[in-house]
């Protein structure tokens, strides 16, 4: 319950139970998620189950917080943008904040299903909110149109690769040697500077055009929904990269960045805006820095094999994943299930359900219902295929870099713009994150440095791994409250 501010534990009911881990679902199940994915308005279905279930309409009647679900037109071509919204108010008179979540790559807004409860913190404050999920311009229940690019291959097979670089690397690889988990230092290496020079012209109208389309839709999105400024501007991975490139594009459109395990920092050596000025292109020392255009990130430890299955198979894996049947369902579920049913691990070491939930709906965290329910959403979410299928893999590399990191872009906006303290940025990563951490705390470093201010900060989520809003949603959700706290 809620006194004020304060939230204290909520009484466990005699009844609860933590639920049994049930890690292969019966074949009639996987039959079942199959046979409905063919339902129309099966997503809509889902999502209006997950919404219930994880903050459903008692408990929004007890705090008088609305929801609605709105498709909002982000241009004057039809397309559209779907956003489950949570209004709080809490004082009439006072103005409104708008914070807004954008999700990643293979996902839609109910990914975001158990950062819901995060809504409770902002009842009793002193400004209204409004909390705006997003399914992402070609995502969930959002329209997805194509680019209409003057480059004729960007809308499909096959999908152009990065120019390769040769290693001279004479030492074995021992896994327990790499950097941070992910990277080798090898001896040189060596690129076709004609080559690299091609691919840099190719690829920058392209992805400007990608740019165009993702940022245009936000932007759509901001002004039909009446926003002069997006208060707070969440995005996870590709929504995170595509968030910090919204920042630097519009910075007078919002006030707060908060990335949350953003892709594509770093930079490397497949940068377009690497300078490619070699002292000698045949042997060129790498480097271990995520700031310097010469560090390989995972290209040295990366086979052949994932090389391939990044251009050939994984852009169509979500559609091949309906075509498997019940079959694909399986697949799906198991790739799923341990990463959202862990998070019962972490209630015990948190000592347990009585210390860490707060409310009558936090009971839903790890169970089997919840994630069975966000798993079958997911599957539906994804397997209807989308264009961004393939536009991510022109923005980022099979080292999952992206080809225009979001370095380059601040270091650019840095150079060209006065801050003028235009918003502030904040980086959360998880503690066993598998993305470039060490990128995005010496890019909070540069913009602190270069606006000689504290306007960014880098957090790390104990617990969590790259998903870090769904493994441990607990410290996610606070820090974001304490973040937006500092503003009311």
């Amino acid at each position: 319950m809620l006194f004020g501010t304060q939230r204290i534990s909520v009484a466990i009911p005699s009844h609860y139970k933590p639920s049994e881990p049930v890690k292969h679902l019966p074949f009639s199940d996987l039959c079942r998620i199959w046979f409905n994915s063919f339902k129309p308005n099966r997503l809509k279905t889902l999502q209006d189950e997950l919404v219930e279930l994880v903050y459903s309409a008692e408990h929004r009647k007890n705090l008088n917080v609305t929801v609605s679900n709105k498709k909002v037109p982000v241009d004057d071509k039809g397309n559209f943008i779907n956003e489950v919204c949570f209004e709080v108010i809490n004082d009439s008179q006072k103005p409104t904040k708008h914070i807004v979540f954008v999700h990643g790559y293979g996902a839609s807004l109910g990914c975001f299903a158990r950062n819901f409860q995060l809504i409770d913190k902002f009842v009793d404050m002193n400004h209204n909110y409004k909390v705006h999920f997003l399914d992402n311009l070609s995502f969930g229940l959002s329209s997805n149109p194509k680019i209409q690019s003057s480059s004729t291959s960007i809308n499909g097979w096959p999908i152009e690769r990065c120019p390769p670089v040769k290693l001279d690397d004479p030492e074995p690889t021992d896994r327990q040697k790499l950097y941070n988990k992910y990277y080798k230092l090898v001896k040189s290496f060596s690129v076709e500077e004609d080559k690299f020079r091609e691919y840099q012209q190719k690829f920058t109208p392209i992805l400007q055009e990608i740019e165009n389309y993702y940022l245009e839709g936000i932007d759509g999105w901001r002004q039909s929904s009446g926003i002069e400024k997006i208060d707070y501007l969440v995005g996870h991975s590709y929504g995170g990269y595509w968030s910090a490139s919204y920042g630097v594009r519009y910075p007078n459109h919002l006030r707060n960045l908060i990335l949350l395990s953003p892709v594509g920092v770093e930079r490397h050596i497949h940068s377009i805006k690497h300078p490619l000025k070699f002292e000698d292109p045949n042997k060129i020392q790498p480097t271990l820095d995520p700031t310097d255009h010469n560090f390989l990130s995972r290209i040295p430890i990366l086979p052949r094999k994932t090389v391939r299955h990044w251009y050939d198979l994984q852009p169509y894996l979500p559609r091949l994943l309906k075509l498997m049947g019940p079959w694909g369902v399986a697949k799906y579920y198991e790739m799923w299930y341990s990463k959202l049913f862990k998070i019962n691990k972490l209630i015990t070491k948190l000592g347990g359900p009585e210390k860490v939930f707060k409310s009558q709906i936090d009971l839903h965290y790890g169970s089997n219902r919840e994630c069975h329910l966000i798993i079958e959403y997911l599957y539906n979410s994804i397997t209807n295929g989308t264009v961004s299928d393939i536009y991510i893999k022109y923005l980022l590399t099979p080292s999952t870099v992206s080809k225009h990191p979001i370095f380059d872009k601040f270091n650019e906006f840095l150079k060209n713009n006065q801050w003028d303290d235009k918003f502030e940025v904040h980086f959360l990563y998880g503690q066993y994150d598998f993305m470039n951490s060490e990128a995005g705390s010496k890019l909070v470093e540069l913009v602190n440095k270069q606006t000689q201010t504290q306007t960014a900060e880098f957090h790390t989520v104990g617990e969590g791994g790259h998903n870090l809003y769904i493994d441990n949603p607990f410290e996610t959700n606070s820090l974001i409250h304490d973040i937006v706290k500092r503003q009311d």
